[in-house]
């Protein structure tokens, strides 16, 4: 993903997050309004809902990318209008991968750097509130992984079981 992509994106990400809190007209508060306006959709399996900002914490993360065991850490970043960043290594080794990206709702772009100035590969998938599940790529698209990592206890607390 490049990065004329990525701004691209964060500025839809940013006109969809405008519009969908921009304040009513009848002297409603805001917030109360936002929280009235907000949906979900409802599953076929009658899943837990989700609260609108599912990484409103840092997250941690443990699962799979490809064959491989993978431990992933991700917050907001310092000003959360700018998306998420993180990193994570392979269990039982010490090198940790830094990763930047977005979200919006449950979709989640990243990109990773291995060394810290180049991009090494791409993270698209989506996070439900406890599980994390997409497919990484290398930047060429040669290569492709599936991962499915879950939240760890105690980091999840953003699901609510109210329907």
């Amino acid at each position: 993903m490049t990065l004329k992509c990525l701004s691209v994106l964060m500025v839809a990400l940013l006109t969809v997050l405008n519009s969908a809190y921009a304040g009513p007209t009848d002297g409603t508060p805001v917030r109360q309004a936002a929280a009235s306006t907000a949906t979900v959709a409802p599953s076929v399996d009658e899943a837990p809902h989700i609260s609108a900002d599912l990484f409103a914490g840092p997250r941690t993360f443990r699962g799979t990318l490809g064959d491989a065991k993978i431990e992933m850490h991700l917050q907001l970043k310092p000003d959360p209008t700018e998306g998420l960043q993180g990193t994570y290594t392979t269990i039982g080794q010490a090198a940790k991968v830094l990763l930047a990206g977005e979200y919006e709702g449950g979709d989640v772009l990243m990109e990773e750097s291995v060394n810290g100035k180049d991009v090494s590969g791409e993270w698209s998938g989506k996070f439900d509130g406890t599980t994390f599940s997409g497919t990484w790529s290398t930047t060429d698209d040669t290569i492709t992984k599936p991962f499915v990592l879950k939240v760890l206890a105690g980091t999840s607390n953003n699901i609510s079981n109210e329907k």
